[in-house]
């Protein structure tokens, strides 16, 4: 359509327009204050959380945060999360991309088999086998073992990260990888000089998704973590209600310092995000 067509098509259309962006409007605001209400809340007292919610504080209780560092432990819980899910990030981007790079760039027997099987890894919903793995955790006396929660973590990321990466992969023009066998290169040598700076985006994407998954993941450590020392923000953050639940100024503070990082963190690297998943789709 060109534009000429599309600038009439708005003309003779203007209240779909303007009923489209009162529509958006209205859903970011409904996004937008919970959040809102939460940044208030987490510099209130407790009577002025209740009396005027969306009211700016008389006096900023920046103590809140401070009680929620050091009193509530949320600063031991918040380097518990960022070694879990930073070792998550790291072992799922080397696996998964060497995963990936063999499936994309080699065809041998059983290479559609296990694209297949990572893929039905995706259909998989974690909830269907909380008690084998609780089984084996069991068995193998693996509870609050944060190695043993990386690698639950590494599984169930695992089938995602590969699609995204042999998706990426096969797009990668073979003539550069030709020309370094030509060079003498092996084959190993054209993975981590030549295919890993290339596939830069895709690997900011799988990252970033990663990364929040474990960061929000509450449901193994909840299974899998008792000791206080080891349990992530998430599960923290839960104690944290149980233990303070009327302290609300505290317990905002808390959330607030919770999805902090990874709000940052998708704000910082969107565009890599969208653009790795859409460079996964254009073909050779």
């Amino acid at each position: 359509m060109s534009t000429m067509n599309k600038k009439a098509k708005v003309k003779q259309n203007p209240g779909g327009i303007v009923a489209k962006y009162a529509f958006l409007l209205v859903m970011a605001f409904v996004f937008a204050m919970p959040m809102v209400f939460t940044l208030l809340s987490s510099v209130k007292t407790k009577t002025e959380i209740f009396a005027k919610p969306f009211d700016l504080p008389a006096v900023f209780q920046w103590g809140n945060y401070i009680e929620a560092w050091q009193a509530a432990n949320m600063s031991r819980y918040f380097i518990n999360s960022i070694i879990q899910a930073g070792a998550t990030v790291i072992v799922l981007a080397l696996v998964s991309s060497m995963a990936a790079y063999v499936l994309s760039r080699f065809q041998f027997k059983g290479n559609k088999f296990l694209v297949l099987f990572f893929m039905l890894g995706m259909m998989v919903p974690m909830h269907t086998v909380l008690v084998p793995v609780s089984y084996i955790i069991g068995t193998l006396n693996l509870k609050n073992n944060i190695p043993a929660l990386v690698l639950i973590y590494v599984a169930f990321s695992l089938p995602f990260s590969i699609m995204v990466m042999s998706n990426f992969m096969r797009g990668v023009n073979h003539s550069l990888e030709e020309a370094a066998l030509i060079d003498g290169a092996t084959y190993f040598q054209i993975y981590r000089k030549v295919m890993l700076p290339l596939c830069v985006p895709a690997i900011s994407t799988i990252s970033i998704f990663n990364f929040l998954s474990a960061w929000n993941n509450i449901l193994f450590p909840l299974l899998f973590i008792n000791d206080k020392n080891l349990k992530p923000i998430a599960l923290g953050l839960l104690n944290f209600n149980g233990e303070r639940g009327s302290d609300y100024g505290p317990l905002m503070a808390a959330i607030v310092i919770t999805v902090a990082v990874p709000l940052v963190m998708y704000l910082l690297f969107q565009e890599k995000v969208e653009g790795g998943l859409a460079a996964g789709a254009v073909k050779e």
